[in-house]
C-alpha cells in the first residue's frame, strides 16, 4: 500500500518563500548601491549579469513586496515562539509578563545606535555616504563625461551643438570609428542600441576620441 502524500505544508513554503526573497532583495539592493545615477546609468549602458538599471530596479521592488507580503504570514505562524521570546519561564497559572532580559533592548540599542549614527553623519556611515555618492556620480564608470543631463537623448544635430562641429564633421569622425550614422535627427541612445555599444561610446566615436569596438 503507497503511502499518504503529506499535505502542502504552508507553514513551511511562507518560511522558504520569506528566506529566499529576502536573499534576493538583499542581492539586488547590492548591486543597485554600485550602480550610478540613472542618467550616467543609461550613459554608459550599466548593466549586471544583462540587466540594467531599470530592471534590477523592478526586481527589488518585486522581491521586497514579496518580503513585505510574507511577513505578515510568517508572524502568524511563528507568534508562539515569539511569545515565548518576550515573555519569561513563569510557573502554569501565572500571569504572563514581559521579559527582563536583556536580547531585545540590546537588539532596540543596535538599531537605534545605526539609525541615530546614520542620520548625525558618524563613521563609518559617513564614509559609506561619501562611497556611494562616488558611485552615483559615476568616478568608477564614466570615462567621458556627458555634454548635457539626459545626454543619451539628445539627437546628434545637438550633440554637435554641443561640441561646437558640424554634422558632417561629427558623422566622419563616427564612421571612421566603425559607426555609420545616417539620420543626425537620431539620438545617442537609440545609436548605441543599433550599433551595440553605449551612449558614451558614440559621444567618443563622434568626437574622434578613440576606435570604437563594439
Amino acid at each position: 500500500m503507497q503511502p499518504v502524500a503529506s499535505p502542502f505544508r504552508w507553514r513551511s513554503f511562507v518560511t522558504f518563500a520569506l528566506v529566499l526573497s529576502f536573499l534576493v532583495a538583499a542581492l539586488s539592493g547590492v548591486i543597485l548601491f554600485f550602480r550610478p545615477e540613472g542618467s550616467l546609468a543609461r550613459w554608459v549602458g550599466w548593466s549586471v549579469l544583462g540587466a540594467d538599471k531599470k530592471q534590477w530596479e523592478s526586481f527589488h521592488i518585486a522581491s521586497v513586496l514579496l518580503f513585505l507580503v510574507l511577513s505578515p504570514f510568517h508572524t502568524w505562524y511563528n507568534w508562539r515562539p515569539l511569545l515565548s521570546y518576550l515573555s519569561r519561564r513563569m510557573p502554569a497559572g501565572s500571569q504572563w509578563r514581559p521579559s527582563v532580559r536583556g536580547e531585545l533592548p540590546a537588539a532596540l540599542a543596535v538599531v537605534a545606535l545605526i539609525a541615530w549614527g546614520s542620520l548625525a553623519g558618524w563613521q563609518p556611515f559617513s564614509a559609506v555616504d561619501q562611497l556611494r555618492a562616488s558611485i552615483k556620480d559615476g568616478k568608477f564608470v564614466v570615462r567621458t563625461q556627458p555634454p548635457a543631463l539626459d545626454a543619451d537623448r539628445l539627437s546628434v544635430a545637438d550633440v554637435c551643438t554641443e561640441i561646437h562641429l558640424t554634422p558632417r564633421e561629427a558623422l566622419a569622425n563616427a564612421r571612421a570609428q566603425g559607426i555609420a550614422i545616417g539620420d543626425t535627427t537620431k539620438t545617442l541612445g537609440a545609436i548605441a542600441i543599433e550599433a551595440g555599444v553605449s551612449p558614451e561610446v558614440v559621444f567618443q566615436a563622434l568626437q574622434g576620441e578613440r576606435e570604437v569596438r563594439p
